[in-house]
């Protein structure tokens, strides 16, 4: 008898833990979506789409919070201080990997610090440079670096910004060296390129796509591992002979450190969903966004690797704030 009874209980402990009451009762309130960008950006539009559509299955409020500044870091303080209970979330960009690697004031680490949710997408970014520069593509542009080292200089929205990682990723692989002009933004940076004053800058691939139709950039390459699906054309940054060349930016959903499991399962298995519908697909397409929909494992595998590839660049090109 003793031993039918041990197993029930041991069920009944299972079923009744605190664990799995708090995914049951998840979410018992408005959710917080924490963004570090402005308005209108990619990130927040990212936040509001995932955020409208979470309240239409859970019907509680989902409220994103733009808090800018520092890269991103300041919203990213913010949501370390948080409760743990799955209603204070946010989403990031590449910069929460790298901002801790450029500047020890980033004040977080970016793995131990908060839960992965889920890497919910990624997005190419473009080099492009001014219709005068000599080279043509980004193969070109290498060697004109190697025949003239030092010479070629590139804009971006500020130091430690995945426009200037991606950028010194390039010379760091290749063995060139280029010459980096921080702006406070990514508009002026392109703007000055535009204008003729820097040769070379990086952006999203849709964000420089209408500058690129109307002549008034050259695209030379494609930082992602696969050619843009609006621009064809254009090779990558791999088939200049830069192998194994990735630098997207990519878009995910973390929490403070702590949220129960469960809560993280049920958050994640919603998100994974939102994500696949095709309605979703397809807005992130107009955004020039690749849905991933990862586990959180596969969130903090990907992470590891990430931080680990920026630590190296970083290193080499000695960027600090």
């Amino acid at each position: 008898m003793a031993r039918m009874i041990w197993p029930l209980l041991a069920a009944m402990l299972l079923f009744t833990s605190p664990d799995r009451a708090a995914a049951q009762e998840y979410p018992s309130g408005p959710i917080r979506m924490l963004t570090g960008f402005a308005p209108g950006g990619t990130a927040d539009i990212v936040a509001r789409e995932l955020g409208a559509e979470l309240e239409k299955v859970w019907r509680q409020s989902v409220v994103v919070e733009n808090r800018t500044g520092a890269n991103g870091a300041l919203a990213t303080q913010q949501l370390a201080r948080m409760a743990p209970d799955g209603h204070n979330l946010m989403t990031i960009v590449s910069g929460h990997i790298t901002n801790p690697l450029v500047s020890p004031s980033a004040g977080y680490d970016a793995i131990k610090d908060f839960t992965p949710i889920c890497l919910v997408a990624s997005s190419p970014l473009l080099i492009f440079a001014h219709p005068s520069f000599p080279a043509n593509n980004m193969k070109e542009a290498l060697d004109l670096a190697r025949a003239k080292p030092g010479t070629i200089s590139f804009a971006t929205p500020g130091v430690g910004s995945i426009q200037q990682l991606s950028m010194e990723l390039v010379a760091y692989r290749s063995g060139t060296k280029f010459i980096h002009v921080p702006y406070r933004g990514g508009a002026p940076a392109v703007n000055d390129v535009v204008a003729g004053h820097v040769p070379i800058s990086v952006n999203s691939v849709f964000q420089a796509l209408p500058l690129i139709q109307s002549k008034a950039l050259k695209p030379l390459a494609v930082t992602a591992l696969k050619r843009s699906d609006v621009l064809p054309d254009v090779p990558t940054v791999a088939e200049a002979g830069v192998a194994d060349y990735d630098a997207s930016l990519l878009f995910g959903v973390i929490g403070p450190a702590g949220i129960p499991p469960a809560v993280v399962t049920k958050l994640n298995a919603e998100i994974v969903r939102i994500i696949n519908t095709p309605q979703m697909r397809e807005k992130f397409a107009k955004q020039g966004v690749l849905p991933i929909a990862s586990t959180p494992a596969e969130f903090t595998a990907y992470m590891l690797a990430e931080q680990k590839k920026w630590a190296e660049v970083i290193k080499a090109a000695n960027i600090k704030e």
